[in-house]
């Protein structure tokens, strides 16, 4: 029974936290008006979490944790950013669209953007990777790579993720057979 309470509670604290996010930002939310809005008292939610902070931080990781998880999925082709794995994470961004855009339309957009960025990058280069282009050094050839892949989720997710999984995906796949003279002519 008491379980079944901790997780209503922290679906509620959830709830609440996309709502304060979407109206006030990270910068402005408390913990009072987290407990308010999700009918509970303040010792309900220090029972989950220490602050806002450690509410983040444990929606940040599961975000991030499940990504990689998809990413570095064995079952399906052994390509790390194969189709049928953007195609999961797009489906994944979708499946939580309210949680996904609050974060991404609030004063938290250029950490998650940032975290996502390295997230890519690390899951490529801790598989054995490698990015060497003797005309663009690294870091820079990484950080052109996968600040553009994760700018591309940004900028879909920012605008209501209009396009469906597919169109996104041709996108993607677009972005990473083009030069950027062939995409501005």
């Amino acid at each position: 029974m008491g379980n079944i309470r901790k997780t209503d509670s922290k679906k509620r604290i959830l709830k609440a936290f996309i709502a304060i996010l979407n109206t006030d930002g990270f910068n402005k939310m408390t913990v009072s008006k987290i407990t308010s809005l999700a009918h509970i008292n303040r010792g309900t939610f220090y029972l989950n979490y220490i602050d806002k902070f450690d509410l983040l931080e444990e929606i940040e990781q599961e975000i991030f944790t499940k990504i990689k998880t998809i990413l570095l999925e064995k079952e399906t082709i052994d390509i790390i950013f194969s189709d049928e794995k953007i195609l999961a994470v797009i489906s994944y961004l979708q499946s939580n669209a309210a949680l996904i855009t609050a974060l991404i339309n609030s004063d938290l957009k250029n950490s998650i953007q940032e975290q996502l960025a390295n997230l890519l990058k690390n899951i490529f280069t801790e598989n054995n990777a490698n990015i060497n282009n003797p005309k663009i050094a690294q870091p820079y050839a990484s950080n052109i790579i996968f600040g553009s892949i994760s700018t591309i989720f940004i900028t879909w997710i920012k605008n209501n993720m209009q396009e469906s999984p597919e169109e996104l995906l041709n996108i993607i796949n677009s972005y990473r057979k083009l030069t950027p003279i062939d995409i501005f002519s």
